[in-house]
């Protein structure tokens, strides 16, 4: 990803960055993190659902259809192939409960939407430096970003020591668990006319990529809390 001139706007509460996409045609995405588990809270107008892989055995899986927790007649349909899954720990599950996702070291994971979507977000748990996602639209990659350069950009706005540590995970008071690595809910936001059927959920060597609360939809605004905001552009 190259990064060129960037500028930014202080607020509070969330932090909301602006990254152009790959395919040079000067949109950009909005990406958001929060320090909580999902979405739901901060998307109006909007369809979405929510994966939250509990219902399954803790194994790999070489193909899971999702429904998004959305029942029979779900509009948003997918398939994972090739996921991990774990029962939660330190290390991953939305409030160290139930179960969540992982890629091991040199390896990935697949989600294939039956729709394409403008939104996507995850809560990741454990983040490290080889951590990374990648969109495409059938064939061509829309955007595609390392959670550390992500997590770069929250050190400029000096918020990155509040996700440090499982938020649920206290070995003793004021203790918790991992507090070397972030947990972090990640929205993506497409831009208008921007969207995306498939996802790769990538490991680097050493490591896993732990995720939950995958959430996939359609938006038309947030709900407009105040954002400290960066914006990269292009030179």
């Amino acid at each position: 990803m190259h990064l060129g001139r960037m500028s930014f706007f202080v607020s509070f509460a969330v932090l909301q960055i602006l990254i152009n996409l790959v395919n040079a045609t000067r949109k950009s995405v909005l990406i958001r993190a929060e320090d909580c588990y999902s979405a739901e809270i901060h998307l109006v107008n909007a369809t979405f659902g929510v994966e939250r892989f509990d219902s399954l055995e803790a194994r790999t899986h070489q193909s899971y259809d999702s429904l998004f927790g959305m029942g029979r007649r779900s509009p948003i349909t997918g398939t994972y192939n090739d996921i991990s899954i774990a029962t939660a720990n330190m290390y991953g599950g939305a409030k160290s409960s139930g179960k969540y996702a992982y890629a091991s070291s040199d390896s990935h994971y697949e989600l294939h939407l039956d729709n394409s979507a403008n939104f996507f977000g995850l809560y990741v748990t454990a983040a490290d430096g080889r951590n990374s996602l990648r969109f495409f639209q059938h064939i061509v990659k829309v955007f595609d970003i390392s959670v550390e350069s992500f997590l770069q950009f929250l050190e400029l706005s000096g918020g990155r020591k509040r996700f440090k540590g499982n938020p649920t995970y206290v070995r003793w008071w004021g203790d918790y668990g991992n507090d070397k690595e972030e947990y972090i809910f990640i929205g993506f936001y497409f831009p208008n006319g921007v969207f995306y059927d498939r996802v790769q959920f990538v490991q680097g060597h050493g490591g896993s990529f732990e995720s939950d609360n995958h959430t996939v939809g359609n938006w038309t605004r947030t709900s407009g809390r105040r954002v400290v905001t960066f914006r990269i552009e292009e030179d």
